[in-house]
């Protein structure tokens, strides 16, 4: 009975995969066709079942199309997030990033920019992944070479001490890239307030594309903070969660 139904469980897994594939296919043929509003209704379709760099890529370069910065600024990072080593994933990322109205002013400082892109070669589930391993194969090893006392086993110990270190590191890099508290404005033009509602006072206009950190929740509305230290409250439909 449990094998039956087991089966039927899988047998259904598969044929919501596939039809996700099947909408993936459909929405790159109908952007190819240049019917961007089409491929966008497919790549949503898609997104409910197919989590890929792909598909993110694919249809934040939609979006763009539709003129919807915000939602291919969300769909950039997604992609980013899935795999860091794609080229056309980054170019794209920030070419939308200087394309957008609010652009950062501050110049960045390239021993961070050096740094953060070294802790990032890894993919966020790697370095999760091979943060666990190394750390049990540190400890593994470490105890074998307490009960067998000899020095090359030690320095084994320390080597994979040494690349936990690194992986912990980019976990937490990664961590922050992908907090679900990182938001993105997808209205073309926002008024960020002193206060949760419309009666407070004025602080900042922001528009669509900005990405921003969500800090505080009250009711409908969202206390933001942009890079740069400005921000303010607005309306939470103003926004879309990058990592929800």
């Amino acid at each position: 009975m449990f094998l039956a139904l087991g089966l039927v469980l899988a047998l259904v897994t598969a044929a919501h995969a596939a039809t996700g594939q099947e909408y993936f296919q459909e929405a790159n043929q109908a952007y190819e066709a240049g019917d961007f509003g089409r491929a966008l209704l497919y790549y949503d379709s898609a997104a409910t079942s197919v989590r890929s760099p792909s598909l993110f890529y694919n249809r934040g370069n939609a979006q763009f199309k539709l003129g919807s910065i915000g939602r291919a600024v969300a769909d950039y990072n997604r992609a980013y997030i899935l795999d860091p080593s794609d080229a056309d994933i980054r170019q794209n990322l920030e070419f939308i990033r200087a394309y957008r109205p609010d652009k950062m002013l501050a110049i960045p400082n390239p021993i961070v920019q050096f740094l953060t892109s070294l802790l990032r070669l890894p993919d966020l589930g790697t370095a999760k992944l091979a943060n666990g391993l190394l750390f049990l194969f540190a400890l593994l090893v470490l105890a074998l070479g307490l009960v067998l006392r000899l020095r090359p086993v030690y320095w084994i110990a320390i080597g994979l001490g040494v690349l936990w270190l690194y992986s912990t590191a980019s976990w937490v890099s990664w961590a922050a890239e992908a907090s679900p508290n990182k938001a993105v404005v997808v209205v073309p033009e926002l008024t960020l307030r002193s206060g949760p509602g419309e009666e407070y006072k004025d602080i900042v206009i922001v528009h669509d594309g900005l990405e921003v950190a969500i800090r505080s929740r009250r009711g409908k509305y969202v206390l933001v903070q942009a890079p740069g230290g400005e921000g303010g409250w607005a309306e939470e439909s103003s926004f879309e969660q990058i990592f929800p």
